[in-house]
């Protein structure tokens, strides 16, 4: 066992050690032998307060992946996360050497929504499907109503106001198109025509293209915009949000109108850096779940709040709007790796961070991780609450993500965040390449200069070709937590 100040270690985390002491010496010595748990040694995190010691209950075994004897007796050695663990008996070895009998936590299968919680409605053009009858636009006026077509676009317009569930709603719009269609078959098998067919008549060409303009829409659900194509045929721009009026939009927060109807432009995507992008992706995938039948107790969004994999691409996509993370679009498809990796890549305090370890649960994980980073943007000294960065200026210079975690000469492991950019920090000495994490690259210590608090370092290239020029290494533990 190593009990560890300032360290929580993660599963798939790697952490570095340099062992100093005799008995972490012995206890790495005998986990290199031991047939029982192989080049396996337990982390514990510890934690100093008002005086006392503070154990944590719950661990990480790591395995021991490379290990070399120093001239100076030391050891180096690289570990890695494997499982969660929870502490049985623990007692202490006539060498010193930690050890305990621990029961390892097994991970729970990741959630999903039931497939026949909710079903499919009638065979029709789905806005979530894509699938929409082809006609060929005659003319890039509008057809002109019928006094039966300007009845039922009356009522059309009475059914928008109303607040019934979807499924309600979507019967009595066929049964007002069944009625206006009278006696004829047409519209029905229009509506019924998949994709593939190749012809198409005039009657149905004219009830395919009304049917289209005339599609409800209230706020926040769903439709589609269409444009002209050169030649003559309309085709799906994308997907938009009717927010109450006619009109529609397909603009994200920060950017401007996207696609006017008529143009043969695509719609824009959200952007990449602020949360807005990816809350609207939220809301957006949301409105599909409206144009399917409700086969059980539950509305949907209720489902929403327990799927593990939905969970995790909400978490992903807010995680991805502070730095581009090498391993996050494949640990999508592992939501419970996932959900370890964004907790050892926040700038958040030991007791946060053991927290987010404690958690029974994937689900329960990721949806506290998402409150974190909801409330996450500006990164402030710990001692002052001095602000020296924002989360847009992350920079990832590790395969591990933007916080690694780096050992000293000493033997101190630093959990460090480099940033590309940061401000009111002054620099302390003269840069030296001795000892440097990063090669080709020269350090000097960097400190608060409003409480001179020792913050991390500041990095510079020696060569004039290496990229970055220059970026910041700020130590976790010296950032205050966004938690509250």
């Amino acid at each position: 066992m190593f009990y560890l100040e300032g360290i929580v270690l993660f599963p798939e985390d790697t952490l570095p050690l340099r062992v100093l002491q005799p008995r972490f010496k012995a206890a790495v010595d005998k986990a290199m032998r031991n047939d029982e748990a192989l080049n396996t040694i337990g982390v514990i995190h510890v934690r100093a307060r008002d005086g006392h010691v503070h154990v944590a209950s719950i661990g990480t075994t790591a395995e021991i992946r490379q290990l070399r004897h120093l001239t100076d007796g030391s050891i180096n050695v690289v570990t890695k996360g494997r499982q969660r663990f929870r502490i049985c008996r623990a007692w202490t070895e006539a060498d010193g050497a930690l050890f305990a009998r621990v029961q390892i936590i097994e991970e729970e299968t990741p959630s999903h929504i039931p497939k026949d919680a909710f079903s499919h409605l009638a065979t029709v053009p789905t806005f979530h499907s894509g699938k929409v009858p082809r006609a060929v636009a005659t003319s890039p006026l509008p057809c002109e109503h019928s006094d039966d077509e300007a009845g039922l676009q009356a009522d059309i317009d009475d059914f928008e106001d109303s607040e019934s569930d979807s499924g309600p709603e979507e019967d009595r719009l066929l049964r007002r198109l069944t009625q206006f269609a009278g006696e004829s078959d047409e519209l029905l098998r229009v509506l019924e025509r998949g994709v593939g067919d190749d012809e198409i008549s005039e009657e149905e060409e004219r009830l395919t293209c009304w049917w289209r303009r005339n599609r409800v829409g209230q706020s926040g659900v769903e439709i589609f915009a269409f444009a002209e194509r050169n030649d003559g045929v309309e085709e799906p721009l994308g997907r938009g949000i009717q927010t109450g009026d006619s009109s529609l939009s397909s603009e994200y927060p920060g950017e401007s109108s996207g696609v006017p109807i008529g143009s043969p432009t695509h719609v824009k995507r959200p952007p990449e850096g602020g949360r807005g992008g990816c809350c609207k992706a939220w809301s957006t995938d949301a409105g599909k779940w409206r144009y399917k039948a409700q086969c059980s107790a539950w509305p949907h969004w209720v489902y929403r709040q327990f799927d593990a994999y939905d969970l995790a691409r909400r978490a992903a996509d807010m995680l991805r709007q502070m730095a581009e993370l090498p391993r996050l679009e494949a640990m999508v498809r592992t939501p419970s790796l996932l959900s370890y990796y964004i907790a050892s890549n926040m700038p958040l305090q030991d007791a946060t961070r053991q927290e987010l370890l404690e958690v029974d649960g994937t689900v329960y994980r990721l949806r506290r991780e998402i409150e974190l980073l909801e409330s996450m943007d500006q990164l402030r000294c710990k001692r002052c609450l001095d602000i020296k960065a924002r989360r847009s200026d992350m920079l990832v210079m590790s395969a591990d993500g933007p916080i690694s975690a780096y050992v000293n000469a000493h033997g101190y492991v630093h959990e460090t965040l480099t940033l590309h950019r940061a401000s009111r920090l002054v620099l302390a000495g003269q840069p030296q390449t001795a000892n440097s994490w990063f090669p080709g690259y020269a350090w000097v210590l960097a400190e608060c200069s409003a409480c001179t608090e020792h913050m991390g370092w500041r990095f510079t290239a020696v060569a004039k070709e290496t990229r970055p020029k220059a970026f910041w290494g700020i130590r976790r533990s010296q950032l205050a937590d966004n938690s509250s």
